[in-house]
């Protein structure tokens, strides 16, 4: 297939794909019956399958290098340049459209994906689910969003690629050597962990005068597609719920006369900025059609006694000012409180096997550390402790067979109590069931105490377990 047909083929199927967004939302208006659930997850994989195939196809063709060859025509005589500056247009608007759709074609699969994820699995988020980019255009899902809004889908997009230590790739380290007596400075980088070993091989005798581990800088989600189309999902999501804490606020926080000082500058202003229109002595001359609009705007909101010597009245600027702090603040706590509390979700009920198979979150970090969770908020919860622990048991459990399912509750129990264990969807018979389980084993326990862990929440489930087995040995004692 020729590249062109290949555009126009994916951009006329992406451009049917708008529709998914009003068809989820009448279907996560009925009650979601497993039947129903099935069959638009069969669809959404049904249009998977024929992005992963266009995707595919794209790459094959180049579309991912669509400029390599723009701009590189030399050896032509000048009469001729006038030809070549028109081919080199030509091929860079080309190059464009193959991008273009490449860059479509990718948040759209990512996007089938995530609500594949979060329709299928108990956990999911069902309320993103129609909020994805599923034609590929997620710029479009942000055009016309309040400043504040759009502030939050950056912050949303810097969270999501909160790098933390990865795995050491290298040791450098700083040496003193001995050679024919001599001593002899030396800076060594060497990729194996085991240093000592390594000194030994080549310098018999060294002092070691520093040390360091380089890591690999990890993302928390290292896909930008997936960071992207997260960002747009969770901020259309709740964007009607951070206008109504906003509301809300304000009108705690103003006084009548302010806010409807605000409401008639908004109606004069519109969508512009209040600092677009701050005074100030303009050149009549260089003036462009923004400048005079601002202008007309200024005269029309001192007409209303909101600006004076073209700047606005005292009341006004509390308004505005508090306006925007409570907006960027409120529109930053809701959108990193839902998704801390999802991802949260995700890494306590989920094994780490089940991590890497998982399209809640396409590219998380199966085993993040500390570093790429102390943004998370859930209420009442220290998320990277709770995490933490349960990172390291889900090292130390299977060396004894035992499974990970429930995990998660049991750390909360640990850390917490059980009213923490229901909370966040885990049943306590099956966590009592892990507790006996582990109960016997004092490396385990030792472990916990290494993280000051109280080890009578552990150590009561052991004793009924010795009591049971006691009465048992009795009973049969005396057959």
């Amino acid at each position: 297939m020729e590249s062109s047909e290949l555009i126009r083929e994916s951009n006329e199927f992406l451009d049917n794909l708008k529709r998914l967004k009003f068809e989820i939302e009448e279907l996560l208006k009925k009650k979601l019956e497993d039947s129903v659930i099935e069959e638009y997850a069969k669809k959404l994989e049904e249009n998977l399958k024929i992005l992963e195939e266009l995707k595919e196809k794209m790459e094959l063709l180049g579309f991912d290098t669509p400029y390599t060859n723009v701009g590189k025509l030399k050896g032509f005589d000048s009469d001729e340049l006038y030809e070549i500056m028109n081919y080199t247009s030509y091929l860079r608007r080309i190059a464009n459209e193959k991008k273009g759709v490449l860059e479509r074609i990718r948040h759209s699969v990512v996007s089938h994906k995530i609500a594949l994820g979060h329709l299928l699995e108990d956990i999911g988020n069902k309320k993103i689910i129609q909020h994805l980019p599923y034609d590929g255009s997620y710029k479009i899902s942000i055009t016309g969003l309040s400043p504040y809004l759009i502030n939050a889908y950056k912050e949303m997009l810097n969270i999501l690629q909160s790098q933390g230590k990865g795995v050491v790739t290298s040791i450098t380290l700083s040496l003193i050597v001995f050679k024919d007596g001599k001593r002899e400075f030396k800076r060594i980088k060497i990729e194996d962990e085991n240093y000592e070993d390594y000194i030994k091989k080549h310098y018999k005798d060294a002092i070691i005068t520093s040390m360091k581990r380089n890591y690999s800088k990890n993302k928390l989600i290292d896909d930008q597609y997936v960071r992207r189309v997260l960002a747009v999902g969770y901020l259309n999501a709740y964007k009607d719920d951070i206008e109504k804490v906003i509301r809300d606020k304000l009108n705690e926080l103003l006084t009548g006369e302010q806010k409807k000082m605000l409401e008639t500058y908004k109606k004069i202003v519109g969508v512009e900025e209040e600092e677009d229109y701050e005074g100030g002595i303009f050149d009549m001359r260089v003036l462009d059609e923004k400048k005079v609009r601002e202008l007309e705007t200024i005269e029309k909101l001192e007409k209303e006694g909101l600006y004076r010597n073209g700047r606005p009245i005292e009341d006004l600027k509390i308004a505005l000012d508090t306006e925007k702090e409570i907006s960027k603040k409120v529109a930053t706590e809701i959108l990193t409180e839902q998704l801390s509390r999802d991802i949260f979700m995700y890494y306590l009920h989920k094994s780490p096997d089940e991590r890497t198979r998982s399209n809640l979150f396409p590219s998380i970090m199966t085993t993040p550390s500390k570093a790429h969770l102390k943004w998370m908020k859930v209420s009442g919860i220290d998320v990277p402790k709770v995490l933490d622990l349960k990172f390291l048991l889900e090292k130390e459990l299977p060396k004894y067979n035992i499974p990970l399912k429930d995990l998660g509750g049991l750390v909360l129990y640990l850390v917490y109590d059980w009213d923490k264990v229901e909370e966040f969807k885990f049943k306590k018979k099956n966590v009592e069931d892990l507790l006996k389980k582990i109960a016997p084993i004092e490396s385990i326990k030792d472990i916990l105490k290494d993280k000051d862990v109280d080890i009578s929440k552990i150590e009561k489930y052991s004793k009924v377990k010795k009591e049971k087995t006691k009465k048992f040995l009795e009973a049969l004692g005396k057959l």
